[in-house]
């Protein structure tokens, strides 16, 4: 009998130090897998800034050039407008010489329009373009005899579509509706010639990620509710969101919460904008806070 027993306790460490072996083995891939999601999300910020440090370091560039007297201009200018679901981008350049035999040619993508001159040293010319569209001017001086030409920098669009949002958890703890934990989100464009962005009421998404696996673990639509609290750029309108979240919140573990927002004019928003987590020995706690919204083109 006390050789089944030894043999029985064999067995029974042999599994727990199976068991210890297999929970260590799959808390090292979690946390394999928390990192390399991390990585994917800070990659896509880094993107972000390069472009827009390109961007800036471009039209450094160019004014450079230009105070040097190396530029074919003196001056030059490029706006940009959301509105009517478009981009309606203008091109206003002050030449340093135009020859009397040339023409001002001014180019984005395949576009391409013979630049007017109100008086007689600024020449000018609007496009509109579906999204999305890379805004790099090219400027034509052509005549029967040559062409000379200079590129501008590039005009960044994500930053002018960006979107701002708030988020914030609210408890209801008043009858009928008791520790109920609600998700609200303001979402507001951030410059006035983006301001129509958010025109038709987009139906925002919330989709609840698991932060260790970034598996989908649900989704629900947020509502549209009344604005109650002051926020940046309120000038500028607002929509204001809810979602009542708490069959979520009950779950064990930690979770990553995004929105996908898509706006009458087609126009996709992907990001986290809050978390929560019930880990064992830790309680519930929940996060939310401000940030910005990028286009996302398929």
């Amino acid at each position: 009998m006390n050789k089944y027993k030894k043999i029985a306790v064999i067995i029974v460490c042999i599994f727990m130090i199976m068991n210890i072996w297999t929970t260590l083995l799959l808390k090292d891939q979690v946390k394999n897998l928390q990192n390399e999601i991390g990585r994917m999300h800070s990659n896509f910020s880094n993107e972000i800034n390069h472009t827009n440090r390109s961007i800036y370091d471009m039209q450094n560039k160019l004014l450079d050039k230009i105070e040097k007297g190396e530029s074919l201009l003196t001056s030059f200018e490029t706006e940009v407008e959301y509105k009517n679901e478009q981009l309606e981008v203008t091109v206003k350049i002050v030449p340093k010489e135009k020859r009397a035999d040339e023409i001002i040619f001014l180019t984005i993508g395949d576009e391409k329009k013979e630049a007017v001159s109100i008086n007689s040293s600024d020449y000018t010319a609007t496009f509109v373009f579906k999204l999305p569209q890379q805004i790099i001017t090219t400027v034509s001086f052509e005549s029967l005899t040559g062409i000379r030409q200079e590129v501008l920098p590039e005009k960044n669009i994500e930053k002018l579509l960006a979107l701002g949002y708030e988020s914030s958890w609210d408890a209801e703890n008043t009858p009928p509706i008791k520790e109920t934990e609600i998700l609200t989100l303001v979402v507001y464009a951030q410059d006035e010639k983006s301001s129509s962005l958010l025109e038709g009421i987009p139906t925002p998404t919330i989709v609840i990620r698991d932060n260790y696996t970034d598996i989908e673990i649900g989704r629900k639509e947020m509502q549209p509710t009344e604005t109650k609290a002051t926020f940046r750029n309120e000038e500028l309108g607002a929509i204001t969101f809810n979602a009542e979240l708490s069959e979520y919140g009950k779950k064990e573990g930690a979770y990553a919460i995004w929105i996908e927002l898509k706006t009458k004019g087609g126009i996709s928003y992907s990001g986290e904008i809050a978390h929560f987590s019930n880990e064992i020995n830790q309680g519930y706690s929940a996060g939310s806070g401000t940030g910005e919204l990028y286009p996302k083109w398929e």
